[in-house]
């Protein structure tokens, strides 16, 4: 009798077994975080101290070539609370707009604007009428290795990783940047003074944009606001995230002050 149960614990297990045991679906995210010298003079959040931001969806974005058929897009409210939830978790946490003698001021004061940015991005390939001849022309191989390989792409085409990183600039890729911006000098003098972005994407192939968001957000997560020397593979579950209150993000469109030169980032 045991050795009966045992062998259909085994061939349970080969099946998939119940639904409990089964592996749950997951997905390889690539993510790199960029600094810019001022990003590293920032103060981290620390227990007890959050750092404050005033949110700004940059919205969707479909760049390079067009891919065939219709993708549905998540909403963008739903993006902005995806992002909220791991930002919180790293102590970054949105400021809100309070009344104050008859005006709307935001409170507590924010030290950062955090945009985000989500989409798709195709390599643009002009491939030669004869493959055997070689050649061709690239036209947004910078876009696509950016995205991939970040501010380390250079020393990354020069060593072992060049193969792999080359092979991931070359597919379809969905996205989401998160990009740290200074407050006070938007809000003042209009100028866009980045201080670090989060880049986190997934080939396109089977899957929608709306099925693996998640998993980029939840990927990128623990690297906020954190530099990495070199682009990071992570394999998390393609299961929704959580929720938390997240305050009232605001949609803007490149000519709203006081914040059009921060929603006028170039990205990827």
């Amino acid at each position: 009798m045991k050795l009966a149960a045992c062998s259909l614990l085994i061939l349970a297990f080969a099946l998939g077994g119940p639904a409990g045991l089964r592996a749950e679906p997951r997905t390889a995210v690539d993510v790199v975080v960029d600094f810019t010298p001022a990003g590293r003079r920032l103060d981290r959040p620390a227990l007890g101290k959050p750092v404050y931001y005033y949110p700004l969806l940059g919205g969707y974005q479909a760049l390079g070539a067009s891919p065939a058929g219709d993708d549905p897009t998540p909403p963008p409210l739903e993006v902005a609370h995806l992002v909220a939830v791991e930002l919180a978790r790293q102590g970054y946490l949105a400021t809100h707009a309070v009344p104050d003698g008859g005006h709307l001021v935001l409170a507590p004061p924010p030290t950062l604007v955090i945009a985000v940015h989500w989409g798709r991005l195709h390599p643009v390939i002009d491939a030669p009428a004869d493959p055997a001849v070689g050649g061709g022309r690239y036209y947004n191989e910078n876009q696509m290795l950016a995205l991939v390989g970040g501010d380390s792409i250079q020393d990354l085409l020069l060593g072992f990783g060049r193969e792999q990183i080359m092979h991931e600039a070359e597919q379809n890729r969905y996205f989401v940047v998160v990009t740290a911006f200074d407050y006070h000098a938007a809000r003042k003098s209009h100028q866009r003074v980045q201080l670090w972005q989060a880049k986190m994407s997934v080939p396109t192939n089977g899957v929608t944009l709306t099925e693996v968001l998640p998993a980029m957000v939840r990927a990128g997560g623990p690297l906020f606001g954190r530099e990495t020397k070199q682009p990071q593979t992570l394999f998390v579950p393609l299961a929704p995230a959580g929720k938390v209150e997240i305050g009232s993000p605001t949609v803007t469109d490149d000519q709203e002050a006081p914040h059009a030169a921060v929603s006028q980032t170039k990205l990827p």
